[in-house]
């Protein structure tokens, strides 16, 4: 397996895993810091990907 494909594939199940964490109450702690990882995850595969 190439790295770039380890590291697309593990960006997707972090982006996976960050979506099903959305579906807590939005003011809870757990949500608020699961979408800071969403958006650093996103940034990270938009950047990996130009």
């Amino acid at each position: 397996m190439k790295v770039s494909t380890f590291l697309l594939t593990l960006g997707a199940g972090m982006v996976a895993g960050g979506a099903a964490a959305l579906m807590l109450p939005e003011q809870c702690a757990p949500r608020k810091a699961a979408q800071k990882a969403v958006n650093k995850a996103e940034e990270k595969m938009m950047d990996m990907m130009s």
